[in-house]
């Protein structure tokens, strides 16, 4: 079980690094056009950089879950 949070970490930082290719940019004065800038959702972050940044988390906590596990079945020697 370990290992499956240790790929999802990895599989996750890769996809969310290969990912980074939101362009965005700042104007001082207002456009020439009629057509109203929507942006995506307001985030600055790409789509697919997000579901690395959930894969990543996802395996941390799977991570996280079998340490705790690891740690509660020692015994202690008396």
């Amino acid at each position: 079980m370990p290992l499956l949070g240790l790929v999802a970490v990895i599989v996750g930082l890769i996809v969310a690094w290969n990912n980074q290719s939101t362009d965005f940019g700042f104007f001082a004065y207002a456009p020439l056009s009629d057509t109203v800038f929507v942006g995506d959702n307001g985030s600055f972050v790409s789509k697919g950089t997000q579901l690395g940044l959930a894969v990543t988390g996802a395996g941390l906590l799977v991570l996280a879950f079998c340490a705790g596990l690891a740690i509660g079945r020692r015994q202690v020697r008396r």
